[in-house]
């Protein structure tokens, strides 16, 4: 034992069912044992921090335009008349949140494919 290379140990507690989770995942992987499977989702996978600020971003936009989406449907209810600026506003509101949703998707696309040429 005092010649191993891995001599270091690390103990987990799972419940019942995530240790068959785990169970199920480890035959999938392959991994004839549980320390093998470790090192192996340990070890050879990337880990991503990913800043939501964006995403936070488009949902106060997306919450914005819903809400005025709501206003105009309420007026137009009571009224039955609709404004051609009402609908003028939702347009670039629309559009602003189209422009932010395609730069974040970009940017995702970007990275994908600067980790995959790694």
């Amino acid at each position: 034992m005092a010649n191993r290379i891995r001599n270091e140990r690390l103990e987990i507690k799972l419940t019942k069912e995530e240790k068959a989770l785990f169970e199920e995942k480890r035959k999938l992987a392959k991994c004839r044992n549980m320390s093998r499977f470790i090192r192996k989702c340990v070890l050879e996978k990337e880990i991503y921090q990913v800043d939501l600020d964006p995403f936070r971003d488009l949902q106060g936009l997306l919450s914005n335009a819903t809400n005025n989406i709501n206003q105009i449907a309420k007026r137009v209810n009571q009224t039955g008349i609709i404004y051609k600026d009402d609908i003028q506003d939702m347009k670039k509101e629309i559009e602003h949140f189209s422009k932010e949703l395609w730069q974040i998707h970009s940017l995702l696309m970007k990275r994908t494919s600067e980790t995959e040429g790694e």
